[in-house]
């Protein structure tokens, strides 16, 4: 069932498009999801409620990917929000000031031609105007850039189950506060969305 309804979202978004074509077709269509969590990672939940956060983003993507027959490998990268360059708004700041949030933040590499290519489809693009790393004008043949400032990067073969390790081993605190602010996040960037 699930293969069927990627199949059909791929025919939807990519008709009669050659395979090098429906790969940064996809991309642009996933990447343009707007970012922010609806408390679900599976793809087929962010596809039907048209939002999603850097892991509900890249899943769908895989996953349409998969269905194309490209070959996928995961990564994490560890990061902090507040060392991003971006004008966040006083109550975010405020949450970032008093918890040391440190988050994992998926993506994953592609395999054409047996070269593998970084993929990080986090920002959707209206948001660019506001500092947010947006990649854009892929050609499919090269890496993109990683949509956060990595402290550290590893390969997983379950990068939701790492990523739900690694912040398990946050303080109680510091979990709410991640909680909160991907919530106010989400919120920030919903109203920077409605100025367009």
């Amino acid at each position: 069932m699930k293969s069927q309804i990627l199949a059909q979202i791929v025919n939807e978004w990519t008709p009669g498009l050659t395979k090098e074509k429906q790969i940064v077709a996809l991309f642009e269509k996933v990447r343009d999801i707007p970012y922010g969590t609806i408390g679900s990672r599976d793809p087929l939940e962010v596809y039907n409620c048209n939002t999603g956060t850097c892991s509900g983003k890249h899943e769908l993507l895989k996953s349409l990917y998969h269905e194309i027959g490209m070959e996928t490998k995961d990564y994490v990268a560890m990061h902090r929000f507040a060392d991003m360059d971006i004008e966040y708004p006083n109550n975010i700041k405020a949450i970032l000031k008093r918890s040391n949030i440190i988050d994992p933040h998926n993506f994953f590499k592609i395999n054409t031609n047996g070269k593998w290519l970084t993929v990080d489809i986090t920002w959707d693009k209206p948001l660019k105007k506001y500092g947010f790393p947006v990649n854009e004008n892929w050609d499919g043949k090269s890496d993109m850039n990683i949509c956060v400032i990595p402290i550290s990067i590893s390969q997983q073969d379950d990068p939701i189950a790492f990523k739900k390790r690694e912040i398990a081993k946050l303080s109680e605190e510091v979990q709410k506060d991640r909680l909160i602010f991907l919530d106010e996040l989400t919120k920030w960037v919903g109203t920077l969305r409605n100025k367009q």
